[in-house]
């Protein structure tokens, strides 16, 4: 079966941009790491470059690594063999051996826990590893195309991420605007999306008035292209244009002074026993949570392995297991100085 023609739909500069980089680059077997905002379609063009190339008849394997639990990351990309792990019952193949001479999609990169960034290192840097519990050495064919709506340069300056696989990944960056930043694809987005929409239900193409166009056009798109997909296949079956209208006014209104709304009258916060729900949205996400969950054992941590080594930074960058520039920003961002120093 043919690799379907992806379309990169847009008309504005930044788009015209994306895609003469991608015709350029497509057939050349260099790794890309592709950026961008959630739902601005990374994968759109990481299925270009696979299209446009000469690849294209063999696999795209897509792997998104915030969706792999960390004990399995390992197995899932490189396969085992029989008996490797408890459960190990047969040899199963990784997502690499997959996309054999194909194009192999690392999506959410920025996810990947430090142990496997090194293991996925050496694979790019050697073209070759072995299966979990194997000795057979396996050859890399695939190309990667790596995405991220991270900022892997805060996360390489927090120590989460390497600095030597972002490089190795970033031969060539293809990085995505949002969608509030190139308004003008806007209806060429909607016509495309409509008739896709229209076609795969067997309904009648609808219109979309002007008023609306204009409230699209006004509009911060938060989740970028993907969130105008969603929209308009909600209007194709509803047909309920002024109620859209209605709640884009009230996310752009909400948008620009929902930050005044919170801090109107603290005083009278504080004493409500539960949350309205405009409050809600004060309330920290779980991965701002986790964050701070993690800053302070990061602190206890660092601290603990300076102390032992007498404040050897390089020596404690080896235990540590991170770069020796990782744990120089640690230490400035955690303001640790040498006892006596503070």
């Amino acid at each position: 079966m043919p690799f379907p023609k992806p379309n990169l739909i847009g008309q504005s500069q930044a788009m015209q941009k994306i895609l003469e980089l991608a015709n350029k680059v497509s057939d050349v077997d260099f790794n890309v790491l592709i950026t961008g905002e959630s739902g601005v379609g990374k994968e759109l063009v990481a299925r270009s470059l696979h299209y446009y190339s000469s690849r294209s008849h063999r696999p795209f394997v897509k792997v998104n690594s915030a969706n792999l639990p960390s004990e399995l990351v390992e197995s899932e990309l490189f396969g085992h063999e029989k008996g490797a792990f408890t459960g190990a019952d047969k040899r199963k193949t990784g997502k690499f051996e997959h996309a054999a001479d194909g194009s192999i999609f690392l999506d959410e990169i920025g996810e990947l826990p430090l142990q496997l960034q090194a293991k996925l290192l050496q694979v790019l840097q050697d073209r070759c590893y072995h299966r979990v519990g194997g000795q057979k050495e396996v050859k890399v064919q695939a190309r990667v195309i790596a995405a991220t709506n991270q900022n892997l340069d805060k996360e390489i300056q927090e120590g989460n991420f390497r600095d030597d696989l972002y490089y190795r990944l970033s031969t060539i960056s293809i990085h995505i605007p949002p969608l509030r930043q190139r308004k003008e694809d806007i209806p060429d987005l909607v016509v495309f999306f409509l008739k896709k929409i229209s076609d795969k239900n067997k309904k009648p193409m609808i219109s979309i008035p002007q008023s609306l166009m204009d409230i699209f056009y006004e509009y911060h798109w938060p989740g970028n292209v993907r969130e105008l997909e969603n929209y308009l296949n909600r209007l194709s079956i509803l047909e309920n244009f002024r109620e859209l209208e209605e709640e884009i006014t009230a996310s752009s209104h909400k948008n620009k002074h929902g930050a005044d709304k919170k801090h109107d009258n603290p005083a009278k916060t504080s004493k409500k026993s539960t949350p309205e729900p405009e409050e809600l949205d004060s309330f920290p996400s779980l991965k701002e949570v986790r964050d701070k969950a993690v800053r302070k054992v990061e602190l206890e941590v660092i601290e603990k392995v300076l102390l032992h080594v007498n404040w050897n930074r390089k020596e404690a960058a080896k235990i540590l297991k991170i770069s020796y520039r990782a744990l120089l920003y640690k230490i400035k961002e955690l303001d640790l100085s040498p006892p006596g120093r503070g």
